[in-house]
């Protein structure tokens, strides 16, 4: 007999930190839902040789091999507080990892215990609705970037994230000019912002098929 799906309070707790047997199938389930979102990253990084980047919330490192893909020089650190996606993901990137090119770390991004000024991008997917503090969070990503450096959010816009009845619970959402102010009102400068639509497709969860509004912001450090 096949398993019920999630209620969408059930499911939004394992969008947040995926755990166990749900939280590994929910990791699988985001590796298809959020590839429009995560290859718009892709491009609107910008990844240069020899960047040191930090990726927040990597999930179960489905995407990493992307970003070798556009710069093999990089290096690559990953923070993520599923203790389920860190075991996946250091299973899936093992070689790269003993290539010392990738590092995977548990941990909360307002607590990360990086060096200053130890990076010259950050960025996340689908991880700012989840921050209980986000001026925190944003201050410690600013503390970690070297002078200059960028920090890229990508989001769904409120408007596509309100037909998610799992949005309902613990999610905060953002428009692309309230996610704009909170970026400039935490040290740094908004560079750019783009938008675009996915196709239509059933969400997660289950129900009507929708369309998303995908936002990518790029944040400088000043």
């Amino acid at each position: 007999m096949e398993k019920p799906a999630m209620d969408p309070e059930s499911l939004a707790r394992q969008l947040r930190k995926p755990e166990g047997e749900d939280g590994i199938k929910v990791g699988l389930a985001m590796n298809k839902s959020n590839a429009a979102i995560y290859n718009m990253v892709l491009d609107f990084l910008g990844l240069q040789p020899a960047d040191s980047v930090l990726e927040i919330g990597f999930g179960n490192g489905y995407f990493i091999p992307a970003l070798f893909e556009k710069e093999p020089t990089i290096r690559y650190t990953g923070l993520d507080m599923s203790e389920t996606m860190v075991e996946e993901a250091t299973r899936e990137n093992r070689t790269r990892i003993a290539e010392g090119t990738v590092e995977l770390h548990l941990g909360v991004t307002s607590s990360m215990s990086f060096p200053d000024g130890a990076f010259t991008k950050v960025f996340a997917v689908n991880v700012l609705y989840f921050w209980e503090q986000p001026d925190v969070a944003l201050k410690a990503i600013h503390r970690v970037l070297e002078a200059g450096g960028e920090l890229v959010l990508a989001i769904r816009s409120a408007a596509s994230m309100k037909q998610l009845p799992f949005s309902e619970h613990g999610f905060t959402l953002y428009s692309a000019e309230s996610a704009a102010a909170l970026l400039e009102k935490n040290g740094f400068s908004v560079a750019a912002v783009i938008t675009a639509v996915e196709d239509a497709k059933a969400p997660q969860g289950g129900g009507a098929t929708i369309q998303f509004e995908n936002i990518c912001l790029r944040g400088i450090k000043i």
